[in-house]
């Protein structure tokens, strides 16, 4: 550690901090790019079915998801505050992830338990990943470090996404039986499991390299749930990255929830879909290995901006493309993918909310703070998974049924223009909305420092 009295984390657990993000794309990524496909052309629920679970399941995280942060934040054991939830509800979120590809039937019951299943399942996932998030914050006091921290964990998701776009149809197909043109239930459920029997030592291994080295003097006593829902509302910039992250994530992850549909019916292969969702992570780890020195020259508002017209660039080139002009197609994937690389700017953004709340009222809020960037991310799943199936069906969708051409322009309206215009939006919102460099929130956790000495 250097002698300039900022607390930095280990060269292990930045390095390592990316498993974290890696494991999640095996136990959750993959839920949610196969899970609605699962529902509808496995089970047989109907599209509006799908959606009701997905909705259903998002207004509980609403009041789930802000609880475990606070719950995480009174936390206090010989291991830390946020650590100890990720050894020990590792395995139960494996578990669950397995079962989310049980089929009970398309019938009342078969509903009940798979909404109950999914929802408990984003339960553990919120248990596990708001600790996670929030250690990136508790870990380094050093801004740099920080963006690095992110860039780690945007490795390591992009990583877990090209395994599990590259190999989950493959491996479902495998399993499905010989002969098989594509996955049926057991496929689902064996490629489930092993990915949660990998993701598991993987989480443990961050919980073993990385420490908490940040405890403000205000910690010291129980912060009210009332007192932490009015200090989120309250910074502007915290809403901020709220209101942008959940445009992106609803582009992104409800995305990632259809593009299935998209491969499978508009490029008419099951076997594409590798191809198709591998390209983007590719595209995400190159485009990751810029971003901690560019943001350094630029500053985080400006290239995370930047990220996201990028993205929406590359999306409209996908939705103009025919059917049949792969080369065009690939070249709007790839495009899309090298600016896939915001999500550590983002991170880093939430570890400056939080600094600058704690220069406002004494008190940090890692786990409240992470939590509604978390609860972004499930919205995106949510929201673009629901609204999209919804979509596909207005526009005549059937499951298991040749479309019509009606039917795969909504597909790809819905896959590609839509999200292309979120990003856009959201870009401009940002750079709007916030209105503070990268030197005053530097200022900010200097004064900060300063007061706890």
């Amino acid at each position: 550690m250097e002698n300039t009295g900022i607390k930095r984390a280990s060269k292990l657990g930045v390095i390592c901090y990316g498993l974290g993000d890696l494991a999640s794309q095996f136990v959750w990524t993959f839920v949610g790019s196969y899970l609605t496909i699962f529902y509808t052309d496995i089970v047989g629920f109907a599209p509006a079915t799908v959606s009701v679970i997905m909705l259903i399941a998002r207004v509980w995280d609403a009041v789930n998801d802000p609880m475990m942060g606070s719950i995480a934040e009174n936390t206090r054991t010989k291991f830390g505050r946020f650590r100890p939830y990720i050894a020990f509800g590792c395995p139960f979120l494996a578990v669950f992830a397995v079962m989310t590809f049980i089929n009970m039937g398309n019938g009342t019951s078969g509903v009940i338990f798979s909404a109950l299943v999914y929802i408990i399942a984003g339960m553990l996932y919120t248990l596990v990943n708001i600790p996670y998030s929030s250690l990136a914050a508790v870990m380094t006091e050093d801004s740099g470090q920080r963006t690095l921290i992110g860039t780690s964990r945007s490795i390591g998701m992009n990583v877990g996404m090209i395994i599990v776009n590259s190999c989950s149809a493959g491996l479902a197909l495998h399993f499905s039986g010989e002969g098989a043109e594509v996955a049926n239930g057991h496929g689902y459920m064996m490629t489930a499991i092993i990915y949660s029997i990998i993701a598991i030592p993987l989480f443990l291994i961050v919980f073993a390299t990385s420490k908490e080295v940040i405890e403000s003097a205000g910690e010291a006593r129980k912060i009210s749930p009332k007192e932490t829902l009015g200090a989120m509302v309250s910074n502007r910039y915290l809403m901020t990255v709220f209101l942008v992250s959940t445009i992106q994530m609803i582009a992104f992850m409800g995305r990632i929830s259809i593009t299935t549909y998209y491969v499978i019916y508009c490029l008419g292969a099951f076997t594409l879909i590798a191809l198709i969702m591998t390209i983007p992570s590719i595209g995400g780890i190159i485009g990751s290995l810029f971003v901690a020195p560019i943001a350094k020259k630029l500053g985080k508002k400006k290239v995370l901006a930047l990220t996201l017209l990028g993205q929406g660039i590359g999306l409209f080139i996908v939705y103009f493309a025919p059917f049949d002009n792969m080369t065009m197609i690939l070249a709007g994937h790839w495009i899309y993918g090298i600016f896939n690389c915001g999500f550590p700017i983002c991170l880093s953004m939430v570890a400056d909310c939080v600094d600058y709340q704690q220069e406002k009222t004494g008190l940090r809020m890692d786990g409240s703070y992470y939590a509604v960037y978390g609860l972004s991310t499930k919205f995106g799943n949510a929201i673009g998974s629901a609204v999209g199936i919804m979509l596909m069906a207005a526009f005549g969708y059937v499951a298991n049924a040749e479309q019509t051409p009606e039917a795969l322009r909504g597909i790809n309206i819905t896959v590609n223009l839509l999200p292309a215009i979120l990003l856009v939006i959201a870009a401009v919102l940002l750079y709007v909305l916030w209105n503070k460099t990268d030197a005053d929130f530097d200022a900010i956790r200097e004064r900060n420092r300063k007061k706890e000495l």
